[in-house]
């Protein structure tokens, strides 16, 4: 009697068909379980969980349940029914902070009541579709935010003109790097590089400063400036990103100093190595992601 109620009940949902197969197989389960089980009668025993607590469970040991058969092959893919079903639920039992007795006990006592059973399975199928409708969109959003990625990638152009990789000391390196690069009008400038500066180096308030500029006629020309980035002196390599959105149609360049200092004029080594140097250009920048 009980096997033909359970599975007219996956026959009249509209749940998904790996989880017909997963609620059949789960009431073989009982069938296993009860067979040297006494008919539980009155009241919930002790051991018997509530109806909400073991709805929520059987929601998740057919969701979890269901993402493993789909990652498998016909082939590698079977559950020995007896054995393997039972221990595999064991991380959703402790999830919800219940043993295999429990639930064994719970299973057994709410499927010798068919029209409860019938009512508590109606709640775990619309429960589980609720939660998997939830999963698709979520999955749906971090699609759609990856291909925003890419687009944001495909758009921004590398406009950095000099060396990608400094090292200091060197024969070749100053006391910082320099640079004026032609700006390509409004838009997002993003600055980015590699940095490891050592514990040795002279600098005070090392960082990367960055900023618009273009001829005004006065002595140090118009300045707008980014937010600079302040460097560590502990000789481990980080990752510096420094960005600023340009409206000034006037600006004819970015310029700047990596490893820039507030002493200058001290004697001394600079201990630093800059790789990867990049300055990205993007016509259409996203204010939320400064």
């Amino acid at each position: 009697m009980k096997y033909s109620l359970v599975c007219g009940l996956t026959r009249s949902s509209n749940s998904r068909p790996v989880f017909l197969f997963l609620l059949c197989n789960l009431f073989i389960l009982i069938l296993l379980i009860s067979g040297c089980s006494s008919h539980p009668k009155g009241p919930p025993s002790r051991g018997v969980m509530d109806q909400n607590r073991f709805v929520d469970l059987l929601v998740d040991i057919h969701y979890y349940e269901g993402i493993y058969s789909a990652t498998q092959t016909p082939e590698s893919y079977h559950l020995d029914i007896e054995h393997d079903t039972v221990d595999y639920y064991q991380g959703v039992f402790e999830k919800h902070g219940v043993t295999r007795e429990e639930f064994q006990k719970s299973l057994i006592y709410y499927s010798y009541n068919p029209s409860q059973f019938e009512r508590l399975y109606n709640r775990v199928i619309d429960d589980l579709n609720k939660k998997i409708i939830e999963a698709d969109i979520k999955e749906l959003e971090l699609q759609e935010q990856s291909s925003a990625d890419q687009t944001v990638a495909v758009e921004s152009e590398n406009i950095w003109n000099t060396s990608e990789n400094w090292f200091f000391p060197g024969p070749d390196t100053n006391r910082m790097i320099s640079f004026k690069i032609p700006a390509r009008g409004p838009g997002k400038y993003t600055f980015t590089a590699d940095i490891q500066l050592d514990r040795r180096d002279i600098a005070e308030d090392p960082r990367v400063s960055l900023w618009f500029w273009y001829d005004d006629g006065t002595e140090h020309g118009y300045r707008e400036n980014f937010t600079p980035f302040s460097l560590n002196k502990d000789g481990r390599t980080r990752k510096v990103t420094v960005a600023g959105v340009l409206t000034n149609p006037d600006v004819t360049h970015v310029k700047g100093r990596v490893l820039d200092l507030s002493n200058p004029d001290d004697t001394g080594d600079r201990h630093a190595i800059v790789s990867d140097i990049r300055l990205l250009f993007s016509e259409e920048p996203d204010p939320e992601r400064l």
